[in-house]
């Protein structure tokens, strides 16, 4: 049976340390605990918002609300991993997959829960070889997270080896869906259901296709990455990962939002707490003792500043809850 927790405080919750007091939170931990919420929000009569790793999410505080006006589900379903050798080729296959078949590489299928965090799987790909997710070191968030934004880093995404996800749908219930059911763009997973593209879905488990290589290749790929980022952007830091997506310009060439945002002069203003790291422009960062609103301001000004300079519309990667 769920139980309902009363007045939480989100802000430790999340990676930027930002988030007031949410009136209802429920953790799930299995996937049939969802059939149960469904009726636990309609007799509560508030719309609930899906909380994952907290990372790339800004929620208001009491600098906006004294009381938030949803609720928080947490979705924490996390279940060992579940690796199988694949014998028989299975179709439609992830990118990564189809591309390296033809070299005879060995493929291996792990189904893991949407509450399993990403620097565990990516352990379990050092440890076996698997390929294809080397880019996301450095991520804190969870599976279902990840899949849902389509994350990715270093010229790679979790479309490349996503392979299927079961998620839950109100009207639909539990279902899995293949990859001819879903696909994925630019930090965007958009599923489909009986012809419908399916919106307001939770995730709950997910099953990737990986490439085996040589298990040094996948550490020392890791191992370099991470170097990098710890070089370029504030691994250490309370962000929320990127602020803005990268923008195209005219011409269609796509443009790094954080060099348009250090050409603008974002890295030399801050709102009390709240700042552009001096790291890395697109990282908004919270100093210790932030508030969402000076937040905000800061997205604002950014977006403006980018537009009045270069005329590009800077839309944001981090999701507001606000």
């Amino acid at each position: 049976m769920l139980t309902i927790q009363n007045n939480i405080e989100l802000k430790n919750k999340t990676t930027i340390r930002l988030g007031g007091v949410a009136p209802y939170y429920l953790c799930i931990k299995e996937a049939k605990d969802l059939l149960e919420f469904q009726n636990i929000e309609t007799k509560l009569s508030i719309p609930f918002k899906i909380l994952g790793g907290g990372s790339n999410l800004i929620i208001a505080d009491n600098s906006l609300y004294s009381e938030l006006p949803f609720g928080i589900l947490d979705i924490d379903i996390n279940e060992k991993p579940i690796i199988t050798a694949i014998t028989k080729t299975a179709y439609p296959l992830p990118p990564l997959a189809e591309k390296i078949l033809t070299q005879n590489k060995q493929l291996f299928s792990v189904s893991v829960g949407a509450g399993y965090k990403i620097p565990k799987l990516l352990q379990l790909c050092k440890e076996n070889g698997f390929t294809g997710l080397e880019g996301l070191v450095g991520v804190p968030g969870r599976i279902g997270g990840a899949v849902f934004m389509n994350a990715g880093a270093y010229k790679t995404e979790i479309n490349d080896v996503l392979y299927s996800v079961t998620l839950f749908h109100k009207q639909y219930g539990l279902i899995t869906l293949s990859r001819e059911n879903f696909y994925c763009e630019y930090r965007k997973f958009i599923p489909s259901y009986q012809h419908t593209q399916l919106t307001d879905f939770i995730i709950t488990n997910v099953e990737f296709i990986f490439p085996v290589i040589e298990k040094h290749i996948v550490t020392n790929t890791i191992k370099e990455n991470l170097i990098t980022k710890k070089n370029t952007q504030p691994v250490n830091a309370f962000t929320a990962g990127c602020a803005f997506k990268n923008p195209y310009n005219e011409k269609g060439e796509k443009l790094s939002a954080g060099r348009l945002l250090e050409k603008a002069g974002l890295k030399e203003i801050n709102i009390n707490d709240m700042c552009f790291s001096p790291i890395h422009a697109s990282f908004l960062q919270n100093k210790g003792n932030g508030r969402t609103k000076d937040a905000l301001e800061l997205l604002a000004l950014a977006k403006e500043k980018v537009s009045a300079l270069f005329n590009i519309h800077l839309e944001e990667e981090v999701k507001l809850w606000i």
